[in-house]
């Protein structure tokens, strides 16, 4: 009879708890298996827009082969437009404004390369965009906005890369003291044998040292 009573007064307060608190564990369990399907439902969908960016992006890349500006831009404009935040969004613009440069159309391709600039969330490929936009509005004379650009805050690991495109950009505005004192920065950056102190210590040489 103890173990009876004893097994009542549990049941009883196990009751008492949920009567109390039943109906907010009941929400919670609700949300968070909202939270989980929503969750998943995401996963989902980007999965999605990932693989259609990528069907439209493989488009685009055989359509380069044989640039026609006038069939790539409608590929990276839908790209960028529905799916601005996946890598091919910018890599499609990478893609145009490669086109556009070498077809002399510099409008196009420094609009492709600030698209990244503003809109890409990778700090590696906003750095690249903004070293070939410099390198276009150097093209297009435009020297202060080249600089301003070199100028943004970029991975420490594009220093030497930046400082040896602000000294192109002072050559091509016949600075040469400021392009020497460019790229002697960059060489002081380089770590190791790298690969572009011979190129950069070409430049400098070609300034008089």
């Amino acid at each position: 009879m103890a173990f009876d009573l004893q097994e009542q007064e549990q049941l009883d307060s196990l009751k008492a708890f949920w009567q109390q608190w039943g109906k907010w564990i009941a929400t919670a369990v609700l949300v968070a298996s909202a939270g989980y399907v929503g969750y998943k439902g995401y996963t989902l969908y980007l999965q999605k827009q990932s693989e259609e960016a990528g069907t439209l992006y493989a488009q685009l890349e055989r359509q380069s082969e044989q640039p026609d500006l006038a069939k790539l831009k409608p590929l990276a404009l839908t790209l960028q437009k529905d799916y601005g935040a996946t890598a091919y969004a910018a890599r499609s613009a990478f893609v145009v404004a490669r086109a556009a440069f070498a077809a002399g159309d510099l409008a196009t391709a420094r609009q492709q390369l600030e698209w990244i600039t503003k809109e890409s969330a990778d700090e590696g490929l906003t750095a690249l965009a903004r070293l070939r936009l410099a390198a276009v509005l150097t093209d297009e004379k435009r020297y202060d906005a080249a600089i301003t650009e070199l100028n943004q805050p970029h991975p420490a690991s594009f220093d030497a890369l930046f400082l040896d495109a602000k000294g192109d950009v002072y050559v091509a505005r016949g600075d040469k003291r400021a392009a020497s004192d460019a790229y002697k920065a960059a060489l002081a950056k380089l770590t190791g044998e790298s690969p572009d102190r011979q190129f950069i210590q070409t430049k400098l040489d070609a300034l008089g040292g």
